[in-house]
This record gives structure tokens, sequence and C-alpha cells, in this order.
């Protein structure tokens, strides 16, 4: 799974959203378990992880 930089978000933040990890079509992390936030690219049509920084401010958006 990708990951997304802050670099890469303000580009254009339009582009991505996050989605609740209980999503049907979500994907599992590497141990097998639902993530509880996922990154989306709209664009790309895929989940995407973001770093940290991008996740504290999409949370407190």
């Amino acid at each position: 799974m990708r990951k997304v930089d802050m670099e890469n978000y303000q580009l254009n933040p339009s582009r991505y959203e996050l989605r609740n990890g209980n999503n049907p079509d979500a994907p599992l992390c590497p141990y097998g378990n639902k993530y509880q936030w996922i990154g989306y690219d709209l664009q790309e049509d895929e989940y995407v992880r973001f770093t940290k920084s991008v996740f504290k401010l999409l949370l407190n958006a």
C-alpha cells in the first residue's frame, strides 16, 4: 500500500480522504487486523497509508 506524506498531500488535498477501516472493501493491516482509519486516494481509486503528520491533520479537520 502506497504511503502519502505531507508534501504529496499538500499538492492536492481534495484528492485524499480518511475512511473508516470497517468498510467492507478496506484492506487489513499486515497483521490481519482491521485499521481503525485508512486513507483513500480518490484519483487513483485505491487505499493509501498516511504519514503521522497527514493523519493528525485529517483527524483534527
